[in-house]
This record gives C-alpha cells, structure tokens and sequence, in this order.
C-alpha cells in the first residue's frame, strides 16, 4: 500500500467512527489590522471571553488523547497573545504537527525563538497586496506592508517553512501579477482564494469586493497557464470519484475528521458552521466533536441534489455554511462560487 493509500485508508476509518485528526484553533480574534474582507472582526467576543492558556492546552491534549496528529492556529493574528510561546510549545511538546497562520508583521526575535525550539510544519503568511498603498486600503495600515516583509525574512533566516497566500479581490487585483513575482523572486510559493465569503448571514458588502467570475478564470488562465492541466486532471479524478448519488448534504472534511474552535471555546465542523457550534467544557471535547459531527451529518440532501452532479464541482468554492451566508439555506446554492466554477470549467480544457 502506498502512502497515499494509508493515509485515505485512514481519513476513512476515522471518518467512519468519528476520530478528529485535524483540528484549528483560532487563538484570539484580535487582529492589529482591519480588513475590509475579515469575517473575523465582524463577529469577535470582548477580549476577555477568551479561553485562557490552560484551557487552550487542556483542549488540545483532549485533542491530541483523541486522535488529533495536526493543529493549526491561526486568528485573529494569534501573535497578539502574550502567552503564544507557552501555548504554541506546549501542544509542540504533545507530539502533534503545528501550523500557523499569521500576518507576520508582529514576528520578531522573541517569536523567532519561540519556533526554532519545536519549528512548526509551516507558517502561511497572508499578504494584502504588493505594495504600502494597497495594504492601506485592505488593512487600513500601509506601514503593515513593510512590517510583513521584514516578519518574512526574519522567518526565512530562521530557516523556518514559510508560504505565502493572498486573497484576489477588488483592491488587490492589479496587484495580483507583482505579487506573484515578488513570491518567485524569494521562492516562496504562494496560493490565493477569489472566494470572497459574507461577513454574516445576509451581508451583501461583499459583493463591491469581489472580481466578476469571468474576469478571475481569464486572470487564472493568462498569469497561470500551468492551470490548465491541472484542472483538467482534477475534473478526471473527479469524474472517476463522482457520488451522485449522495444522501448527506456535507461531503467534506468538516465535522468528519477535522473542527475547528473559536476563541471564546466553541467547537464547530468548521469556521463558518456557527449554527452547529457546541461550547467546549474541560474533558468534553471529543463529545462536542461528535456532537457537532452527529447535527451536519443529519443533514439531507436535498432531491435532487444538483451539485452532487455537476462536473465543475471540483472548482467551486462553496458549501453549506457558506451557502447559508449568501442565500440563507445551507441548501442552496452561493450564486458567485457556482459562477466562478463553471468559469473556471471553461478555461479547464474539456467542454462543460
């Protein structure tokens, strides 16, 4: 058996009798900038609802007692934490693969420290545009552009795993390109999401921040041509794997093998599941998981299910709590990322 294959072989097992493997942990939901995009902010607890530095710890052993192997933390920008070294190597000293997302513009000698101890498997680093002014405009703090750029460096010369991402929207698309190649020039791989999503259920905002569907798979397929190819092996892979036949309305990871925990404590399948988060208490987090597993999986599909067969699923960026966010019913369709996949489905090198 391959690699490959004991790993799917044990993503299904676990599904199958509700092991967690994967876990993120939003450490806080302060953040030192304010994006224009965050769905954060928007919905953030007073600072001292937080769980504390115990709590996060004894949440992450229960975590790691269950069957977690991989835990990332991310925010907010969990940087701002005064405790982040004892949480970050407290769960390092359980055995479990760390990652971290952060805007690295807080990054200093002290964090760079604190990593080199236990290093995590990879620290994703988002950057707002490629220039002072666009980072204005996104974060409100243009200064923010060269305090990531010198948090990247000091990563680097740590010899510390760093990718970059970046979100395609409306301030950042002329950026796009520059980023790209400022990204190659470092060799630093970079991915980006066009999948702009809505703060709360029936923000509408959103919608000035995003790029027309048809203008990101022209952006895709001009300044990435290797897209191509790989998109038509993804939709053949997805061909082979297609379930039309599908009963349960959440096909994916969320509440299966992975969940995600707010900073105040709730345990959710993912970030954007609210409704079907369950508030963690000392020694219950497996059942929190479970429970939150048991409400999305008692979700039907709804008949028929037209996603279940549409071939460009594989390039769409929906889901049910995101569709909820956009149309209001988990069971509907988000009009923008079914757009954008059948785009993107155009540009795939098969007909759709």
């Amino acid at each position: 058996m391959t690699p490959e294959a004991r790993l799917n072989a044990m993503r299904h097992r676990a599904a199958a009798e509700g092991i967690p493997l994967h876990a993120t942990l939003a450490l806080t939901h302060r953040c030192n900038f304010r994006c224009v995009h965050c769905y954060v902010l928007p919905n953030a607890k007073a600072p001292s609802t937080e769980l504390s530095t115990e709590d996060w710890l004894a949440l992450a052993q229960e975590a790691a007692d269950a069957g977690c192997f991989s835990i990332l933390l991310t925010g907010g920008e969990p940087l701002l934490r005064d405790d982040f070294a004892d949480i970050y190597l407290g769960i390092r000293k359980m055995g479990v693969h760390v990652m971290l997302f952060s805007n690295a513009s807080r990054v200093d000698e002290r964090i760079i420290q604190t990593l080199q101890t236990a290093p995590p498997r990879l620290i994703e680093v988002t950057m707002y545009g490629a220039s002072p002014e666009t980072y204005e405009r996104v974060t409100g703090r243009a200064e923010g552009f060269d305090e990531a750029w010198r948090g990247i460096r000091l990563l680097r010369e740590a010899g510390l795993p760093v990718r970059l991402k970046t979100v395609l929207m409306q301030p950042t698309r002329d950026d796009f390109e520059t980023l790209r190649e400022m990204a190659a020039v470092d060799d630093l791989p970079l991915r980006y999401d066009a999948m702009i999503q809505p703060r709360f259920p029936g923000d509408t905002d959103m919608e000035r921040l995003r790029i027309p569907p048809a203008e990101v798979a022209e952006m895709e397929a001009r300044l990435i041509p290797e897209l191509a190819g790989q998109w038509k092996q993804q939709r053949e892979r997805q061909a082979k794997q297609m379930d039309t036949s599908a009963t349960h309305l959440y096909s994916c990871a969320a509440g299966a093998i992975s969940f995600y925990v707010s900073a105040e404590g709730m345990v959710q399948p993912c970030v954007s599941a609210v409704r079907h988060g369950v508030r963690y208490e000392r020694g219950e987090l497996l059942s929190a998981f479970r429970k939150g597993r048991q409400a999305v999986r008692s979700i039907p599909a709804p008949v028929p299910f037209e996603c279940a067969a549409c071939g460009d699923r594989v390039f769409c960026g929906s889901c049910p709590p995101i569709a909820e966010l956009d149309c209001g019913d988990e069971r509907g369709k988000c009009a923008y990322a079914c757009a954008l996949a059948h785009e993107r489905g155009k540009h795939s090198e098969i007909s759709v």
